[in-house]
């Protein structure tokens, strides 16, 4: 009787969903360890650009009486180098000269001509007349330079946080919730609208800061797009570039600056504040000298000295410091 021969056994082959499973695994590891490696070499060259500052003047204390913040919110300088800050939890903006001294104070909480609900962004034009962002009561107001009320206008905001202007009477107001920006002239007349909720070339995710160089050009924090967008004077895209430390609208109120033909951004979360040339390169990162930095690092705003202003608002404070020169680059 002939024996049967003894049949290989058949190894198990691994079924078609793990190898799909493993290959996405490799492709998660590969992304995982590409982000490790650019995030070591991202922080090794921000390193390189790190300057601690040492702030000449430093004020604010918890409260609403003289000199003192519940929420400082944003910074803008006029052409005496006076400064002004909108107290987003006091329902105020406050004055100071260049020695830090208060010389006025103007608002309160509510909804008549004059009074404000969380005010954050401001502005001051050549002539000393200011603007403010009257956030949650979805409106913009010009007082004169002695906080006398002048104008208020709304034009379908929806919580609006920054404004600047130019040197041909345009006024630019951030529109945040709407994802916008709208121009107006001095009077409150509305001239323009550009931006809309997105992703692409001269669209918003969160705006919050904006600024304009001697040239005329409108730059904006586009937060939640971790990114900074250049517009020409009419509105028209020119270029962004991405600000890598920057965490979304979560973890940053980012806003802007310019002097000295430089660009500053506030950074929150790394409690800094960043220096760029207009082309979009960093060229360093500013930290306050033997502490952990610009507390919660919110408006920004440069004098007519190289000095630049950066509100505290995790502490209430606000701080200013003489700008140094970015450092050497490396041999």
């Amino acid at each position: 009787m002939a024996k049967k021969k003894k049949g290989k056994k058949n190894k198990k082959k691994p079924s078609k969903g793990i190898k799909v499973f493993l290959g996405l695994l490799g492709v998660l590891l590969l992304i995982l360890f590409l982000r490790w490696g650019f995030d070591q070499i991202n922080g090794a060259i921000n390193a390189s650009k790190s300057i601690d500052v040492t702030v000449d003047l430093e004020l604010g204390t918890h409260g609403d009486g003289p000199g003192q913040f519940l929420e400082p919110w944003g910074v803008a300088t006029d052409s005496n180098d006076n400064f002004y800050v909108a107290d987003f939890g006091g329902h105020r903006i406050l004055k100071f000269n260049p020695e830090g001294e208060q010389t006025l104070s103007f608002g309160k909480s509510g909804k008549e001509e004059g009074e404000f609900n969380q005010p954050s962004g401001l502005f001051v034009d050549l002539k000393g007349d200011i603007y403010v962002c009257d956030t949650f009561n979805h409106r913009i107001q010009k007082f004169d330079l002695e906080g006398n009320f002048l104008k208020v206008w709304n034009h379908n905001f929806f919580g609006p946080r920054s404004i600047t202007g130019d040197n041909r009477n345009r006024i630019y107001v951030v529109d945040t919730g709407n994802h916008k920006i709208q121009v107006f002239d001095p009077e409150g007349n509305f001239l323009s609208e550009f931006g809309c909720f997105g992703t692409g070339d001269g669209k918003f995710r969160e705006p919050v800061g904006s600024t304009v160089d001697s040239d005329g050009f409108l730059y904006v924090a586009d937060s939640d797009n971790t990114r900074i967008q250049k517009f020409d004077p009419v509105g028209k895209f020119v270029s962004s570039f991405k600000v890598s430390t920057w965490r979304g609208k979560n973890e940053e109120s980012p806003y802007l600056a310019f002097g000295q033909g430089f660009l500053y951004a506030s950074n929150a979360s790394a409690h800094t504040v960043l220096k760029y040339d207009l082309s979009g390169k960093l060229v360093a990162i500013l930290k306050k000298k033997d502490k952990e930095g610009f507390s919660t690092a919110t408006g920004v705003a440069a004098d007519h000295q190289n000095r630049l202003y950066v509100v505290e608002r995790g502490p209430g404070k606000v701080a200013r410091f003489s700008i140094p020169s970015a450092p050497a680059p490396s041999k």
